[in-house]
């Protein structure tokens, strides 16, 4: 997983694969199929381990956004590596991957989307937004928020500007 999380996919080969892991070539290729087959493997294992196990849940809708944008800061201010998130990092290089790897990055893309969406309906349901809270534009906001968070990270990993934008998102549900 850390190859394509540090490289990237383009930048990994199967040589660099075999290397890394001491499995060779043709069991790689009977196991996974081709390299995209395996990315796919690996990418799926990062959303279960990494990605979705960061989500709060079971706390206050607004309270479970701005713990996740927190954690997300923390998480990219930690990371020595700058590898910063596997899925923007796929989605940044886009050209490199089949429709079928593209499908799922943009699942991911609204599985983060929906997670805005379904706590920003239920903090208007609580009370705690007015009922003229446009929902769809803010969701797709902190995506964006969010999207843009991870993808500046790999270059800067400063705590003022990844605490910067976690603060935007603050800002966004007029929790400053």
């Amino acid at each position: 997983m850390d190859l394509f999380w540090q490289r990237g996919y383009a930048n990994t080969s199967m040589k660099d694969i075999v290397q890394a892991t001491g499995i060779q070539p043709g069991s790689l290729y009977a196991a996974f199929g081709d390299k995209e087959k395996l990315f796919q493997q690996i990418f799926k294992k990062y959303t279960q381990e990494f990605f979705r196990a960061s989500m709060p849940r079971h706390c206050p809708p607004l309270q479970c956004i701005q713990q996740w944008f927190d954690l997300l800061a923390k998480a990219m201010i930690d990371d020595s590596k700058q590898k910063g998130c596997l899925i923007i990092n796929t989605a940044i290089e886009r050209e490199s991957h089949s429709p079928s790897t593209i499908a799922i990055i943009e699942d991911r893309l609204d599985e983060i989307e929906s997670f805005f969406h379904l706590n920003l309906a239920q903090a208007i349901e609580d009370g705690d937004l007015p009922k003229s809270f446009a929902i769809e534009s803010n969701a797709k906001a902190l995506l964006g928020l969010v999207v843009g968070m991870l993808a500046v990270a790999r270059i800067r990993r400063d705590a003022q500007t990844l605490n910067g934008i976690a603060a935007g998102a603050r800002t966004l549900l007029h929790l400053s």
